[in-house]
């Protein structure tokens, strides 16, 4: 199955602001979008979200692996556009977590 890729205005922000701090972020995101691609079910569901997922990348402008890297929230589109929409990056040591209202507001932004 092939998954058109649509890039959030959050997500085009999220990664202009990182690149100001880590300049291979985009690259790291590349890499990312291509695991997902072969496995778009990779990434765990957040609870109460609307089927919203989230995964773990690699910073490689740091030496502390995924765990301290970047978050990536996404969702799929399975029934009728096959689509990946990238919601959301941000850097585990920016924040810890996304509230369920911030994510309803995420998924909004594609409904405009």
């Amino acid at each position: 199955m092939h998954y058109e890729i649509v890039l959030g205005p959050s997500f085009k922000r999220s990664v202009k602001v990182l690149k100001k701090r880590f300049p291979s972020v985009t690259r790291d995101v590349e890499l990312a979008i291509e695991v997902l691609l072969e496995n778009p079910h990779l990434g765990a569901v957040i609870p109460g979200s609307s089927g919203v997922r989230k995964i773990r990348i690699k910073n490689s402008d740091l030496t502390r692996g995924k765990s301290g890297g970047y978050r990536m929230l996404y969702y799929i589109e399975d029934q009728e556009r096959q689509c990946l929409y990238l919601l959301l990056l941000y850097a585990k040591a920016d924040r810890e977590n996304i509230t369920l209202r911030e994510i309803q507001q995420l998924l909004q932004e594609f409904q405009e």
